[in-house]
């Protein structure tokens, strides 16, 4: 089962956030474990100047109790079933996934 800390706000839900939110579930229902969303798209004190939380594309999740090694098989689960376009991240207090195409700087072309 997902659950949702209060302070979680999604802005625009779009098809990449329900694909991680599904995943996710998907790894509860067969683990027996409640995941938590602790962040998607409000606001942080300490993110990053290129996070992609501001654009529904990231979100931090956790399983409850965090369980180190329930930490870990979430983690492993999401780099194994998600497209490599999603960035997985296993972190001391929860695990980050966000969809990055990898692009590079929008440049302008003349001419």
């Amino acid at each position: 089962m997902l659950r949702f800390k209060p302070e979680v706000r999604i802005a625009h839900f779009n098809a990449r956030l329900a694909t991680m939110l599904e995943t996710a579930s998907i790894w509860s229902e067969i683990n027996g474990v409640d995941v938590q969303v602790n962040s998607i798209n409000d606001p942080a004190p300490n993110r990053v100047a290129t996070s992609l939380h501001p654009f529904d594309l990231a979100i931090d999740i956790e399983p409850i109790g965090n369980i180190r090694s329930d930490r870990q098989a979430l983690a492993e689960y999401f780099r194994r079933v998600l497209d490599p376009q999603y960035d997985v991240v296993y972190e001391t207090s929860h695990v980050h996934v966000e969809w990055d195409a990898h692009r590079g700087p929008l440049r302008e072309v003349t001419g």
